[in-house]
């Protein structure tokens, strides 16, 4: 209960010091990734509405399907140098319906580390 508490608290205070060039990042390497694969044991596994295995392109576009409504803000950041750590907070909130994921993930060797991936997700 504290990890989401703790998960919805920063994305609350990252969408107020959201910077679009930082978000742009975080989501293009997500994107960059959409066919990867997530691990079964990664917090990010799940039911997507694809066919076979879980993919963070799955994952993104589920999170991002369900914004058209309400007030929903995007931010993220990435940090680091060759070796990045990113993060990707979405919100949503319309009346009663509110919801956030937050995506972290880590960037190696120039691509999106799948094992890194760690998600906290409200409904």
């Amino acid at each position: 209960m504290s990890l989401l508490l703790l998960g919805a608290g920063l994305g609350a205070a990252q969408a107020q010091d959201a910077d679009p060039e930082h978000t742009r990042e975080a989501l293009a390497w997500l994107l960059a990734a959409s066919r990867v694969a997530i691990p079964g044991t990664s917090s990010c596994h799940g039911a997507y509405g694809e066919r076979g295995v879980a993919t963070v392109g799955g994952l993104l576009s589920m999170q991002l399907a369900y914004l058209y409504r309400g007030d929903n803000v995007l931010s993220g950041q990435c940090q680091g140098g060759p070796e990045r750590h990113c993060v990707l907070n979405i919100t949503h909130a319309f009346g009663e319906d509110r919801s956030s994921a937050r995506i972290e993930f880590a960037v190696r060797s120039g691509r999106l580390s799948a094992g890194s991936l760690r998600c906290v997700i409200t409904p």
